[in-house]
Parts: structure tokens; sequence; C-alpha cells
């Protein structure tokens, strides 16, 4: 069969329909718009005004301070305990953040610091006497220079005005790329709290149930959340898993198709020399946006079934920049709620040229208490760094960096054959 007749063929697939249909834009701005900087740190600021439509009240801010507690308690936090980030996590436990109200709260994006030193954003709640200054990086990376000079202009303008003196100030730093096990290599970690965007996923699975039940509104949280973290919407994990599928079968027709970028068919359609295939493209970017994205990752995915045979094919999952897959023999720990122990596989970079490879640990997904003190220390045994943290549900160890796809497959080789005699 040529290229041509398996593009027919893929066009009669109803799948290809189903994802089209799927992927049509409804009432979401953020599927035609693309954030700036400071529109990142508006859109946050729109979800922690607890009187907001988003109809989240003050939980969305409560996902954030629950996660940095966690994050401030943990033995490897480096910040100083004298700092008034790190005196505030310790007056501020799990059980008072769950139990207080931060009804009083409002943001600000200007609050006493000159413009050339002030952060992304402030959060101000004067019912519990706390500011938080938030730095928000999505895309860049925040520098020592830039966070001291911060805090510096921040003191500054406590001892200018007498009135904020009564607030507890607490420094975070958002990074939509933060690694935890890397924390150490963050500037400014004696007094800024360095977090991902992780907590992002409790605020977004929250808001799909009111969306579910009617509140239309939080539609726009489910949809920040699902592009600023891995979380993916049921309806996104419907059009990633079709995807999946057509890539699966019909990979000649889906790669013929993807040869040509966007622009060049549309230079195409002005010179008058389009097929009907090309026309279909035009019609349906969407569905065909997707089957790019989720191309490289199905191509590892066939990749690895190929080289690395042990490896199921129903235990590895994909979406556009991403691969989870559960190493062979530790299929039989799978739970209720999906696999406690797979390897990641990202992106390292834009180029999409280079890997990065990790181990996961879901304890949550463990059969029984049993199992999971068996598959803490079997992991204990295959690297050492998972005997810290112990008393954290999910732990992520990152294994390599900028792998070729070569190195990938030879190192999820190595990695597998260690796994089964740990």
């Amino acid at each position: 069969m040529d290229a041509t007749e398996a593009v027919e063929h893929l066009l009669c697939d109803p799948k290809l329909s189903d994802l089209c249909e799927i992927l049509k834009i409804g009432d979401d701005i953020l599927d035609v718009i693309t954030l700036s900087e400071n529109q990142h740190s508006d859109f946050l600021a729109w979800m922690f005004d607890p009187r907001e439509g988003h109809g989240q009240g003050d939980q969305i801010l409560r996902d954030l301070l629950m996660s940095a507690c966690e994050v401030a308690a943990d033995v490897d936090c480096r910040l100083d305990g004298r700092g008034t980030t790190a005196k505030f996590f310790s007056e501020w436990p799990p059980s008072r953040i769950r139990t207080a109200s931060f009804g009083s709260v409002f943001t600000a994006r200007e609050l006493g610091m000159k413009a050339s030193e002030r952060v992304d954003l402030f959060v101000i709640d004067p019912m519990n006497k706390f500011v938080l200054l938030i730095e928000n990086k999505a895309g860049t990376t925040h520098s020592q220079p830039q966070l001291d000079g911060y805090r510096a202009s921040w003191q500054e303008a406590l001892a200018n005005n007498p009135h904020l003196k009564e607030y507890s100030s607490v420094f975070i730093a958002l990074d939509r790329e933060f690694d935890f096990e890397e924390g150490s290599d963050r500037p400014s970690t004696s007094y800024w709290l360095h977090l991902g965007y992780e907590w992002l996923k409790a605020s977004a699975d929250r808001a799909l149930l009111h969306v579910e039940r009617g509140n239309a509104a939080a539609r726009l949280v489910v949809s920040y959340c699902n592009r600023q973290t891995d979380w993916e919407s049921p309806t996104s994990q419907r059009a990633i898993k079709l995807a999946a599928e057509l890539h699966g079968a019909h990979g000649v027709a889906v790669k013929h198709l993807l040869e040509s970028s966007p622009g060049r068919l549309e230079k195409r359609w002005v010179e008058n020399r389009l097929s009907d295939h090309t026309l279909f493209m035009l019609q349906n970017k969407a569905a065909l946006g997707l089957l790019r994205d989720t191309q490289g990752m199905a191509g590892i995915k066939e990749i690895l079934m190929s080289r690395l045979p042990g490896f199921k094919r129903d235990y590895i999952g994909h979406a556009r920049a991403w691969l989870d897959a559960c190493p062979p023999g530790w299929e039989r720990y799978t739970g209720d709620y999906g696999w406690p122990v797979y390897f990641k596989v990202t992106y390292s970079d834009g180029s999409k040229a280079k890997y990065d490879l990790s181990l996961i640990m879901n304890a949550g997904n463990a059969n029984t208490d049993e199992e999971e003190a068996l598959l803490r220390e079997r992991l204990q045994r295959f690297d050492v760094r998972f005997n810290k943290h112990q008393g954290t549900e999910r732990r992520r160890v990152s294994l390599n960096k900028d792998l070729t796809l070569l190195e990938l497959m030879t190192r999820l080789g190595e990695y597998s054959a260690r796994l089964i005699s740990a």
C-alpha cells in the first residue's frame, strides 16, 4: 500500500472523525491565545482571589500553601530557619492551613515597591496577617541577583510602611520546570521557597467537579492547570488516546501527512498546488497538531516495543511531551488507580531531540500497605536516593538527562534489568 492509499484508509477511520470533533474549540479562550509571563501572573491572581467567578473560593490558595508547607517541612529543604518564609510555615502546619479561612485575601501587582524591583504577584491576607510574594517563571529561570534584589526591595518597603510590619512575609518562587530533586541548585534557597506547578493538579480535579455541576467558569481553571502541568482532563485524555491509536493503526499515513509543515501547506494553497489530503489538513489543524505533538512519543513507544520486548504495550502510556512505562516484571504491582512504579520520559528542551529519564514511585497506587513497604525496599536497593523523603507518597528520582534516542533505549534496558534483580 503506497502513502496516498494509506491516507485514504486513515480518512475513513471513524476515530479520526472523533478526534476532529473532540478538538473543536468551544468556550476555552486558552485554546486561542498563548499567555505571556505577565498574563500568567494575572491568571494566577484571578485564581487566588476567593471572590472571583471561578467558584473555587479560597481552595486554590489553600492548594498552594499545602504544597509549600510540605516542601518547607522536608529535611532537604534549604530554607534558613531564621528567615520569614521558614518561620511562617513552622507556624502554619497542614492542620491550620486546612481549617483556616482565607476569604479576606486580595491580590496586587504593586505593593510599595518600585516597578523594576517588585515581584510578579502579591497575595495579601489582612485577616491572617501575611503577604505571599510570588515570583513566577513560565519558560524562563530565576536568578540569584533578581531574587535577592526583590527581597531587599521588599525589606525597604517594610521599613517605609509600618503597617506592613504586622504581616508575615513569605517568598515563593514558582517555576513550571521545577524539580525538587535538584532544589539545591536553585538560587536564594535560604529565603525563597521554590515550587513547581504540581499543586495545580488538585485545583484542576476540584474545578472539573465544579464544571460537571454546571459551573462553566471553572472550565478556565481546568484549562489553565492542564497547560501548566502534565494533568490531563478526561476530554484531553480521550483525544490523546485516539491520537495514539491512529499512530499505531495508520503510522505510514500519519507520517506522510505530517511531512508538510502548516506554513508550507498554506503556501501550496496560495500557489493552487493542493490535494484533497492537503485541504483536509488545512481544515483540521487542531487534529493534525495533536498528531504532530504526539508523534515523537508515539514513535518512542514503537521503538521501545521493538528493541525491548519485555515492555508490554498496555503498560506504556504517552501524551504530547511525556511517556510513562511500567518496568518489565513490575506490572503485577498495578493497583486500582495505576502503576505504583514507572519510568517517565520527557523532552530535555524545545528541540525534542534529547530526553530526560526518571523513575517515579506513587505509593498510593500500591494494593496494600505490605506491598508498598516491599516496593520502597526494592527501590532503595535500586537507588539510594529513594531512602530520602520516606513519608512522601510520590517520589521522583532523576536517572539521566539529555539522552539521545539510542542512549535512552540503552538506559531503559539497563535499568529494567537492575529493577528485576532489586
